[in-house]
């Protein structure tokens, strides 16, 4: 009996020992975060460092996200997705115009005089994601996105009138700025990646660039061309943020829940408020420079470059093959937008 006593003793004391030994901490997910642009962008200095602290916040200790800014993973903004896509990093800052062929939906966006924000834009392309509208995101999973515009001229020489942009060589990004440029009386140049314009333009290779205002500073442009033109809203240009839904769904739980609380509306908001700041500072410094020259342009001149541009419009003004009109689609988004802020 006594031995039994013992016996049971014993198992009770391993129980109290278990039972009040503290509990191990769970094991923190680390991931990376791509950019091969500036650290001192909107994007990278304010707006994903937000995204940043308040996921792994509200991860409570189960997610650490690493940011690596400025190509210090990979220099070539074209290899961002593939980067995402071969596991190099996990998130990435992904201009859609270098990848042709890839996400078509988002292009809708780049049509004239279209959007007026960042964040109206961003909102409503990431209300088409919502509705299963855009494709190739089967495998990703859309963590943020802007739409970055929207997109007007900087040029070498004066824009004061449509006949100034005859046969200048202008920097495009992509199929509709190309068309754009054409229908304008330019001559487009693509594959020039943004960092590379300035001294495109600086070597006499380039005249000018379609460019959102609030990078001419960002990608140095207004270092060499110092003559610009904003009545014209050039449509704008997809930036996504996406990550891999494996990666996603290998997350521990609260981890994840963080990823539902601040991917999608809540860090695309953000991304726009970044850049419609960024872009209202860059153009109030190019006016203060008195060696930069702003044109204005009268409702006449916009009306007649507006018919001229109508063309690239009325291609996306139809069904597609899924039998949806993209353009009028995008229209009810911004209209939602709009209605709700």
């Amino acid at each position: 009996m006594f031995k039994n006593f013992k016996k049971i003793a014993g198992a009770m004391g391993l129980v109290a020992a278990v039972v009040g030994a503290p509990v191990l901490a769970q094991e923190t997910t680390t991931l990376r975060f791509a950019s091969a642009f500036s650290p001192m962008s909107a994007n990278n200095r304010i707006s994903v460092p937000a995204f940043i602290e308040a996921v792994e916040k509200a991860s409570e200790g189960t997610l650490k996200i690493e940011h690596y800014p400025g190509g210090s993973l990979g220099k070539s903004p074209v290899q961002q997705l593939s980067m995402v896509e071969n596991g190099i990093t996990d998130i990435a800052e992904v201009v859609t115009a270098y990848t042709p062929g890839r996400f078509p939906e988002l292009s809708v966006f780049e049509l004239p005089f279209l959007a007026e924000s960042n964040v109206e834009a961003g909102l409503a392309a990431y209300s088409l994601y919502e509705q299963g509208l855009l494709s190739d995101f089967d495998d990703l999973m859309l963590v943020g996105i802007i739409m970055t515009g929207p997109y007007a001229l900087s040029s070498t020489d004066p824009i004061a009138d449509l006949d100034d942009l005859s046969g200048k060589r202008l920097r495009v990004a992509g199929p509709i700025q190309t068309q754009m440029a054409s229908l304008l009386g330019a001559t487009p140049v693509g594959n020039v990646p943004a960092p590379q314009i300035a001294e495109n333009i600086s070597r006499g290779l380039l005249d000018g660039a379609m460019m959102a205002p609030g990078n001419l500073y960002n990608f140095r442009i207004a270092d060499a061309a110092k003559h610009h033109m904003w009545d014209l809203k050039l449509g704008s240009v997809a930036v996504i943020f996406p990550m891999r839904r494996d990666t996603y769904e290998k997350l521990p739980p609260k981890a994840k829940a963080a990823f539902d609380t601040y991917s999608g509306e809540w860090f695309t908001r953000v991304l726009g408020e970044g850049l419609d700041t960024q872009q209202e500072e860059s153009k109030a410094k190019i006016r203060a420079d008195e060696e930069q020259t702003v044109y204005e342009w009268s409702d006449e001149q916009v009306a007649e470059a507006r018919a001229l541009l109508q063309p690239v419009v009325d291609e996306w003004d139809k069904p597609n093959q899924d039998g949806v009109n993209l353009y009028e689609e995008a229209i009810k988004a911004l209209e939602a937008v709009r209605a709700a802020n």
